[in-house]
């Protein structure tokens, strides 16, 4: 079964490399340009992990983050590295992003799960 990963981001050219990057065998994703679409997915079908953009139209990736069940793995999406968090994010990526070491983290939550189940 593969991981199934959300993406929040109101660009919708990052969306689109982010999942043609990322979409293979071991992962299945699912993007958002639009906040509130984002909160009703991820609470009717919790994702194993989110990606979620800073900066969106009238609210934060943090301020939705804040939102969700604290047991969905979060990963924050900025280009402002100073700005301070409220809630849990398991990592921070800049934007925009390197998709080598997206790769990487993606990858190593695939490992984590397996080993856990």
């Amino acid at each position: 079964m593969p991981l199934k990963v959300y993406y929040l981001d109101d660009e919708l050219d990052i969306l689109e490399i982010f999942s043609d990057e990322f979409a293979n065998e071991d992962v299945s994703v699912t993007t958002f340009s639009d906040p509130k679409a984002a909160i009703d997915a991820i609470k009717a079908n919790p994702p194993d992990l989110l990606f979620l953009d800073y900066r969106l139209p009238n609210t934060t990736g943090d301020q939705i983050a804040l939102l969700l069940d604290p047991n969905i793995p979060k990963v924050l999406i900025s280009g402002d590295p100073t700005i301070k968090l409220e809630a849990k994010f398991e990592a921070r990526f800049g934007k925009p992003f390197s998709v080598k070491e997206m790769k990487t983290f993606i990858d190593s939550h695939i490992a984590s799960v397996k080993a856990a189940a």
